[in-house]
């Protein structure tokens, strides 16, 4: 059964041409333990995605430390919208993180959302400008998220997407 099961795995046309090749090793370190849980966390926005429900966008939310990955839907990505799918998303089920890096995107740099961090008593980490490795977990996070939804991709969303189905 097992032999079967890795055939029909082989034969996914979809998941063969989207798949992602590591061959990454990292150096075995000593890392800082943090000092409670979900202190620090990268967030970012990917899309515009193939809509599902009226929803385009996802915030994206990586726990440095354990590499958690958490995604919320939006249907927009404001800033009004970000700071309250963060607040219902992210910050009512794991709390207030003591750090939050970002991107210089127009709606992490907006007086909403310094506003927010501020009255949150959070630190707000800017990334490098124009430099998506700065933030690489996060980025990462969008690659395998993209790969997911694109496995599933029908014939009706390669028609409505053309430009976004070539994702190599």
């Amino acid at each position: 059964m097992g032999r079967d099961i890795a055939e029909w795995c082989k034969a996914c046309l979809e998941c063969q041409k989207n798949k992602i090749h590591r061959h990454t090793k990292s150096a075995i370190g000593d890392y800082p333990l943090p000092s409670c849980r979900f202190s620090h966390i990268n967030v970012d926005v990917v899309g515009p995605l193939p809509t599902s429900c009226g929803f385009s966008y996802v915030l994206t939310c990586v726990y440095r430390f354990s590499r958690w990955p958490e995604a919320f839907p939006m249907v927009d990505q404001t800033a009004a919208t970000i700071a309250e799918t963060f607040f219902a998303g992210w910050i009512s089920r794991f709390g207030v993180p003591e750090c939050i890096s970002a991107d210089q995107g127009r709606s992490f740099e907006s007086d909403l959302c310094h506003a927010l961090m501020k009255f949150l008593g959070t630190e707000k980490l800017r990334t490098t400008a124009y430099n998506p490795a700065s933030n690489g977990l996060v980025e990462r996070f969008h690659r395998q998220l993209k790969q997911a939804i694109w496995c599933q991709a029908t014939d009706k969303i390669r028609t409505m997407f053309p430009g976004y189905y070539d994702m190599s």
